[in-house]
């Protein structure tokens, strides 16, 4: 079983916290305020109505960290909530994983997220023993598939038709960083 960090920090701005309901009324206020930003790429959003629903899945994101199939970090920026990145996907016998991310729209454009994407490839690769990790996004989702390419996530795939988004389909590109240190 994986044994991931609780806590990790960034840099002197940013800590990547694992989930508890400490913060769940602040998370799910955070996703009402953000709904119409997130919803063209995340439409996990929709379905939040009310705090318990938030609570529903902080209980499973907690039980999936202590089973290691899902990591699921809470970003702090200066102290602030900002949004979550997670691990996922996550196949111990093939060394590969997933990242996943949502950012606050008042806390796009400072390089946070690409700050947090960064060191948790880290992080996969040097206490996770991970051999690829990969980031999905809909290719309409420049500033996801942004920080992929800053990154020098290269691009592996186009999954036609993979993401019913409002209604219609969409395209989900798959960009992928292997671990130079991790060859079998």
């Amino acid at each position: 079983m994986l044994k991931a960090k609780d806590e990790i920090i960034v840099d002197d701005e940013i800590v990547l916290k694992r989930f508890t309901h400490d913060v769940d009324q602040r998370k799910f206020n955070l996703i009402i305020e953000n709904r119409d930003h997130l919803l063209p790429w995340l439409q996990w959003a929709k379905f939040y109505k009310d705090i318990s629903d938030m609570e529903r899945f902080t209980d499973s994101q907690i039980a999936d960290f202590d089973a290691g199939h899902t990591l699921g970090y809470d970003i702090y920026h200066f102290g602030e909530l900002v949004g979550s990145i997670d691990v996922h996907e996550i196949s111990e016998a093939n060394h590969y994983c997933y990242i996943g991310y949502w950012l606050d729209k008042k806390a796009t454009g400072k390089g946070i997220m690409t700050r947090c994407a960064a060191k948790l490839t880290e992080s996969c690769f040097k206490d996770l023993n991970m051999h690829r990790v990969s980031i999905d996004a809909a290719p309409e989702n420049e500033a996801s598939v942004a920080v992929a390419k800053r990154l020098n996530f290269k691009y592996e795939a186009t999954l036609k038709e993979e993401q019913l988004l409002d209604n219609q389909w969409h395209d989900t590109v798959i960009y992928t960083k292997i671990n130079p240190e991790n060859m079998l």
